[in-house]
């Protein structure tokens, strides 16, 4: 009689030990350890940028395509700065009329130019004002052009200033669209030469009815 054997007993396999390292998940090759923290910040720099840039650019369309247009320029052809003697109160005749009143210094400012109209609209002249700033002054002393029949009855007076004798430049005077219009112009100061050669800016404004004023500066 055969017996049958009995089985032997299954001896438990151990395990694989792993290394420490091996038992951390790895992600994207590296170590958890080895992972910078994320900077709480850093989602925010590409809209930053993005913002920064897109002001920028708005800012240089609005500089090139946002300010308005000058309709008018105008050009110093030639000036003359005179001293006369006039009466020290107002002369109702224009720049160095004679009065009854004692004399002082007064300048005289001659002022040849050209308005050109540069726009697709006829202008027409509404006034022309000087504006001259001495120093320490905050705000300039204007002066308004003297009248036509002032300025033939100045030239008259004074015949040394026959080389500046020109149709003065008036108000009123219509320019058509690319058209320009010349002629002179007269202010009067209540400063002798020698103050006059001190003033720190001056500018002749020129106004239109219907139109942006064009500034020409004075020497």
């Amino acid at each position: 009689m055969i017996t049958p054997e009995s089985p032997l007993p299954e001896t438990p396999q151990e395990e694989p030990s792993l290394s420490p390292s091996a038992r951390t998940p790895n992600v994207g090759g590296l170590e958890m350890d080895e992972i910078e923290p994320t900077d709480p910040w850093r989602p925010l720099v590409v809209p930053a940028i993005i913002v920064v840039v897109g002001l920028a650019i708005a800012w240089a369309l609005f500089a090139h395509f946002g300010r308005t247009k000058p309709d008018a320029t105008a050009t110093l052809l030639r000036q003359y700065v005179y001293q006369v003697q006039v009466d020290s109160g107002e002369s109702p005749q224009g720049p160095g009329m004679p009065g009854t009143l004692p004399e002082q210094d007064e300048t005289v400012v001659l002022v040849q130019a050209r308005v050109t109209n540069i726009s697709k609209d006829p202008l027409t002249i509404f006034d022309l004002v000087s504006d001259v700033k001495m120093p320490r002054q905050s705000t300039g002393d204007q002066s308004s052009a003297a009248l036509p029949e002032d300025i033939d009855r100045f030239m008259q007076r004074f015949p040394q200033l026959t080389a500046m004798k020109m149709d003065p430049l008036t108000r009123h005077t219509v320019i058509p669209p690319g058209g320009s219009a010349q002629g002179l112009m007269v202010f009067a100061y209540p400063w002798n030469k020698a103050q006059w050669t001190q003033h720190k800016s001056g500018q002749i404004i020129i106004s239109f009815q219907h139109g942006q004023s064009v500034a020409l500066a004075l020497q």
